[in-house]
């Protein structure tokens, strides 16, 4: 392996652990325990091994959280495989259901519009499960039909893989005080905000404000310097973030920061102003207005993008609420349409409409990862985005387990699902975290398809400067003559920084620093837009900065 080059917060040769033996045990499973509002809100469950319905023959089953109501079917489903699904839903007192008005059809009529009727990546789509009759029943359990459907089309049937539960993914997962749960950003599984003094798991002195949990401070150096168009040596690399969208703050102009994207009229993500979670940060309970779990994560990584890589132009694209949970079947919408974006961009030869990075601060825990049937729709996206020179960068978890949590599992490595590195595509690389003394974080997830690490704990970045809510300093007093004196407002983010931790923000670091190698000329011409140079300075900027070698 190439030794990767130094970076901004020091030498990353010494920073960065080295890789995890292949053998490392799994250490406990990830406490997947979303609230039941949280479930409520997305008509989500949570699958129990101990008593999920299992097909003879079929491999161990994890715990996962998945849409209730809802299965993700293949672009290349054909007639008998929609006839065993019908079938499958018709033994449980359900019918399927096509909604031919949803975001997916919509995808779908964009991919023909643009004369691609035969990437069949673009035209998967979900289907809703409804009780089959008028009388009282049972809410629909899409676990159920889908060992139903595998049963009738038998183990060995390419058919297996067509259609798949609808996950849950997270950026703040669950919660539930230990590992927080899943995602990124610390905060109760990723943004980091819960733990209380330490109770449960040592990790969850992350969450608490002063040990690394989301909290206000003062930023006294200057904003990093941005040279003007007219002084770039080339175009601005391009880094997309899916997320939570980005806020109002000083560093993240309209210039810096594209708030959203469409692809022949259709947007791409959320785009709805009443929904934003970065604008007062209290989505969730207007009542009590306590500042929503993940409010502030989309506009956090995008400072880290700033300090990292100036000159880069961030793509904010929104594809989670406040909570920090969003269904896979939504984010797979939203990679398909960045996918066909970069695919029209390319064949026009348009550069500025090109992006070069995602960085992905989410993630979610496959029930049955190992099993040969399992091809994630996830994946496809993602390879069509490598293969068009796209790197991908996504947060390895918070949950200080082995188990492999995707997308970050899809890193090239032996045993996964993409067990090698190829010529003519980008690796995706997963990101963990360390502390600021170079240590790996207790919290960050582990395991050989974690590619490398990044300062993920009480990191510094910016915070939308409306964030101010029902939370109030413990002390406050006037003084006569003196003015007003008070200890510190938790939620009074009025100085447009904070800390917070989680390997969330692992990953947009690094997305940085790739865009900041692509700008040094070293890796390649940046304007070129089509496939062969963009795969070729992406893997380039990747062997640079990560030290992986192409083949």
């Amino acid at each position: 392996m190439d030794t990767p080059a130094e970076t901004s917060y020091g030498n990353s040769e010494q920073r960065t652990p080295p890789r995890t033996p292949p053998l490392a045990p799994l250490g406990r499973e990830p406490l997947l325990a979303p609230s039941a509002e949280v479930l409520a809100r997305h008509n989500a469950r949570v699958l129990d091994p101990s008593t999920a319905v299992r097909v003879p023959g079929q491999p161990p089953i994890r715990p996962t959280v998945y849409i209730g109501d809802r299965l993700i079917v293949s672009g290349s489903a054909d007639d008998d495989m929609r006839g065993a699904l019908a079938e499958a839903a018709e033994i449980n007192g359900l019918r399927v259901v096509v909604d031919e008005g949803s975001r997916h059809a919509r995808t779908a009529d964009v991919a023909c519009r643009a004369g691609l009727q035969e990437d069949s990546m673009l035209f998967s789509h979900t289907v809703r499960l409804v009780p089959a009759g008028a009388g009282p029943a049972a809410p629909p359990d899409a676990w159920l039909v889908l060992q139903t459907y595998r049963a009738l089309v038998g183990r060995g049937d390419a058919a297996q893989r067509q259609v798949a539960l609808d996950h849950l993914m997270t950026a703040t997962p669950y919660t539930s005080g230990s590992p927080y749960t899943s995602g990124s950003p610390y905060t109760s599984g990723s943004p980091y905000t819960s733990g209380s003094p330490f109770g449960g798991s040592p990790s969850a002195q992350y969450g608490v404000a002063g040990w690394g949990g989301r909290t206000p401070v003062t930023w006294l150096g200057p904003a990093p310097h941005r040279r003007s168009d007219a002084e770039m040596p080339c175009r601005r690399p391009v880094i997309a973030v899916l997320d939570t969208g980005v806020g109002l703050h000083p560093w993240l102009s309209p210039d810096v920061v594209a708030p959203g994207a469409s692809v022949m009229g259709v947007p791409i993500g959320i785009q709805d102003p009443a929904t934003d979670p970065e604008q007062t940060g209290v989505i969730d309970d207007p009542y009590e207005g306590v500042l929503d779990s993940d409010a502030g994560h989309g506009t956090f990584i995008a400072g880290l993008i700033r300090q990292v890589c100036p000159d880069a132009n961030v793509l904010a694209i929104r594809v989670m609420p406040s909570d920090g949970v969003v269904a896979e079947s939504d984010l797979l919408d939203a990679l398909k349409l960045l996918a066909l974006r970069q695919q029209l961009a390319q064949a026009a030869g348009d550069a500025q409409g090109v992006i070069d990075v995602v960085s992905l601060s989410l993630g979610y825990y496959h029930e049955q990862p190992d099993d040969v049937t399992f091809d994630p729709q996830l994946l496809g996206p993602l390879r069509e985005l490598s293969e068009s020179g796209v790197a991908v960068v996504a947060s390895a978890g918070n949950d200080s387990t082995a188990r492999p949590m995707f997308p970050a599992a899809f890193t090239p490595h032996a045993g996964g699902q993409v067990a090698t590195f190829e010529t003519e595509s980008v690796p995706l690389v997963s990101v963990g975290a360390l502390n600021p003394d170079g240590s790996v974080a207790l919290f960050s997830n582990l395991g050989p398809w974690v590619s490398c690490h990044r300062p993920g704990a009480s990191v510094v970045s910016t915070f939308p400067v409306t964030f101010n809510a029902s939370a109030q300093p413990l002390f406050r007093v006037d003084v006569p003559g003196e003015g007003s004196r008070a200890t510190l407002d938790p939620d009074d983010f009025v100085s447009g920084f904070g800390t917070w931790s989680g390997t969330s923000f692992s990953a947009p670091l690094l997305a940085g620093e790739l865009a900041e190698a692509l700008l040094s000329g070293n890796c390649g011409l940046l304007d070129p837009p089509d496939r062969a140079n963009a795969v070729n300075r992406a893997w380039n900027a990747i062997t640079a900065r990560v030290g992986l070698a192409r083949p």
